[in-house]
C-alpha cells in the first residue's frame, strides 16, 4: 500500500487489484463471460396473474409464435395492452363503412366509460351530472328538479378548478347551462341562427328559464368557471353566454327575473368580463349594457346594488370602460344613496370609488354635491370610506 507523508500525517492510498478473468469453481479455474448474449424473445416465459401460461425455456420457435398469437387475442389488463389490442384487432375498412353509414355516436354512458379508462374520473362525473340536466327530465317533476339541482351544485364544485372548468366547456357544459338558463335551443347550440348573435339593433334572446332555482344554480356554475380563467371566458363569448346573462338582467316589469337570479346572473357576467379585455368589450358593446348597469347600481336590493357597483368599478379600473361613456347612465343621487348609512362599508366604498372616477366632470360634481354628497360621513371603523371621502369632498368644493 503506497503512502505519502504530509506534515505530521501519513496518508495511505489503497489500490484495487486487477480483476481476474477467471473464477475458481470446485477447485478449477473457469473463464468469466466477456459478453452478454440475449436469447430470442420467443423463448421468454409468459405469466398471467402469477400463473405460467407459456414456458419459453422449453419451447420451440413454432410453439412460441403460436403462444404469442393466442396471447394477442386477449385485451390484457393495462391501458397500453388494451390500446395495442384494439389497434391490432380493428378493421379500417369496417370503421370507414360505419362512418359512411352514419353510425350512432357514443352514448352518454360510453363517454363516461371512456373517461374512466383514460384516467379522467372527474370528467366522467361531470358528464354524468350533465346527463341530469335534460329539459324533459326537469319538466317531469320535483324529483327530477332536485336531481338536477344536486348535479349543478356538483358541477360548480368541479368548475372551481381551472382545468376542470375548461374540460366542462369542452364536453358541452356551457350549452347545457344555457338551456337551463332558458336560452332558445338554437342559441344553446351556437348555430348560424343563434338568436344571441350580435346584430345591428342589439337584439337580445328571449330567456325563459324552466325553473328559476335551477337557472340560479347554472349561473353559479358559469361564475365559478369564468373566475380568472381566460379559456373559459373565451368559450363563454363564443357561445354568447354573456348575451344570455345580460338578457336576464335587462328584463323589467312582469318579465323581470327574480332578484336572486339577477344576483347570480350579474355575478356570472362579471366573472366573464373581469380580467379579459376581449370579454369586457363584448359585454360593453351591447347597447343595453350600460343603461342596465346604471339601473342595477341604483337597485333597492343591497346585494344586487353592491355587485353592480363593484363590477362597474372593476371595468373602470381595467380601462375597459371610460368615465365619459358611463357618466350619462348613472345618477349622482344613486351613488350618494349607496354611500349613505346604513349602507355597508363595501357598497359605500365601491360607490365612492365610482364617484371619484366620474368626478372629472364639473356638472357631475355639482349634481353629486346637490344630492347630499357633501354631507357624507364615515363610521369610526370604516377607514377606507373615510379615506375616500377625504379624497372626494375637496373636489366638490373646488368649483
Amino acid at each position: 500500500v503506497p503512502s505519502v507523508v504530509r506534515g505530521s500525517f501519513v496518508v495511505k492510498f489503497w489500490t484495487a487489484p486487477a480483476m481476474s478473468a477467471t473464477i475458481n469453481h470446485e477447485g478449477t479455474d473457469q473463464p468469466l463471460p466477456v459478453e452478454v448474449r440475449e436469447r430470442p424473445t420467443a423463448h421468454t416465459s409468459i405469466y398471467k396473474a402469477g400463473q405460467l401460461v407459456y414456458d419459453g425455456a422449453a419451447a420451440s420457435d413454432e410453439s412460441a409464435a403460436a403462444a404469442r398469437a393466442a396471447a394477442s387475442m386477449e385485451p390484457g389488463t393495462s391501458l397500453n395492452q388494451m390500446l395495442a389490442w384494439g389497434i391490432a384487432n380493428s378493421s379500417p375498412e369496417e370503421l370507414e363503412r360505419r362512418a359512411a353509414a352514419g353510425a350512432t355516436a357514443p352514448s352518454q354512458l360510453d363517454q363516461e366509460v371512456l373517461d374512466m379508462l383514460l384516467g379522467q374520473p372527474a370528467v366522467a362525473s361531470m358528464r354524468a351530472a350533465l346527463g341530469k340536466l335534460d329539459a324533459e327530465g326537469i319538466a317531469a317533476g320535483a324529483g327530477a328538479t332536485e336531481a338536477a339541482l344536486a348535479a349543478l351544485e356538483e358541477l360548480e364544485y368541479y368548475c372551481e378548478d381551472v382545468d376542470l372548468a375548461v374540460d366542462f366547456a369542452k364536453i358541452g357544459g356551457l350549452r347545457a347551462a344555457l338551456l337551463v338558463l332558458g336560452a332558445p335551443p338554437a342559441a344553446a347550440e351556437g348555430g348560424a341562427d343563434d338568436s344571441t348573435a350580435a346584430s345591428a339593433d342589439g337584439h337580445l334572446p328571449e330567456m325563459r328559464p324552466p325553473d328559476a332555482e335551477l337557472a340560479e344554480a347554472a349561473c353559479g356554475v358559469v361564475a365559478a368557471g369564468a373566475q380568472n380563467n381566460p379559456p373559459f371566458q373565451q368559450a363563454c363569448i363564443a357561445l354568447r353566454t354573456h348575451r344570455a346573462l345580460l338578457a336576464l338582467l335587462v328584463a323589467t316589469g312582469e318579465a323581470a327575473a327574480p332578484v336572486p337570479l339577477q344576483r347570480k346572473a350579474l355575478l356570472a357576467l362579471s366573472a366573464i368580463a373581469r380580467g379579459s379585455a376581449e370579454a369586457a368589450a363584448a359585454v360593453l358593446v351591447q347597447p343595453a349594457a350600460l343603461p342596465c348597469f346604471g339601473r342595477l347600481a341604483a337597485s333597492g336590493d343591497a346585494k344586487l346594488r353592491r355587485r353592480a357597483l363593484q363590477f362597474l368599478l372593476a371595468l373602470l379600473r381595467d380601462y375597459a370602460l371610460s368615465a365619459e361613456a358611463f357618466r350619462p347612465h348613472v345618477t349622482p343621487a344613486a351613488l350618494v344613496a349607496a354611500a349613505t348609512p346604513p349602507a355597508d362599508a363595501e357598497t359605500a366604498a365601491a360607490a365612492l370609488h365610482v364617484a371619484i372616477a366620474l368626478s372629472g366632470d364639473a356638472a357631475f360634481r355639482r349634481a353629486f354635491a346637490g344630492a347630499g354628497g357633501g354631507a357624507l360621513t364615515a363610521a369610526p371603523d370604516e377607514e377606507e370610506v373615510a379615506a375616500l371621502l377625504q379624497q372626494l369632498l375637496p373636489r366638490l368644493t373646488s368649483d
